[in-house]
């Protein structure tokens, strides 16, 4: 049986950053798990905060990640409140889009896709929704 193996203090800063970096990069390709990673790259980043001030170490690395971690934390959270707010009108929109043949039935389902939006967001005056490209 090997014994722990031990970590310097700059080593356990450089982790903090780098799981702070995955956990943003793991937001803009899946938020649900960008927001869990978010979580756990936080605490771990606080709890390196706290041991490298303890020991009088540099905490640079472990703050930037702190920061980064509470960036992604609140991108993830905005993220998925969105996907669950327009998850009725995208959802029809899908629905739409799997019997529509023609491009101008396709554009049909985005004008629907549109006035839902609009439907959603109360204090967007009529017509004001166009999206620049379809979903």
């Amino acid at each position: 049986m090997q014994p722990p193996a031990v970590t310097s203090e700059s080593e356990l800063g450089r982790r903090a950053l780098l799981l702070s970096i995955g956990a943003l990069a793991l937001t803009f390709v899946v938020p649900m798990f960008g927001l869990a990673l978010g979580v756990f790259s936080a605490v771990v980043c606080f709890r390196t905060w706290r041991s490298l001030s303890g020991k009088q170490r540099p905490v640079v690395l472990a703050v930037v990640g702190m920061l980064l971690s509470l960036v992604s934390l609140c991108l993830a959270a905005a993220v998925l409140w969105v996907q669950m707010y327009f998850d009725t009108p995208l959802t029809a929109y899908n629905e739409c889009m799997k019997g529509a043949g023609t491009s101008t039935s396709q554009q049909g389902c985005v004008v629907e896709l549109e006035r839902a939006v609009e439907s959603r967001l109360p204090f967007m005056p009529k017509g004001s929704v166009k999206l620049p490209f379809p979903p």
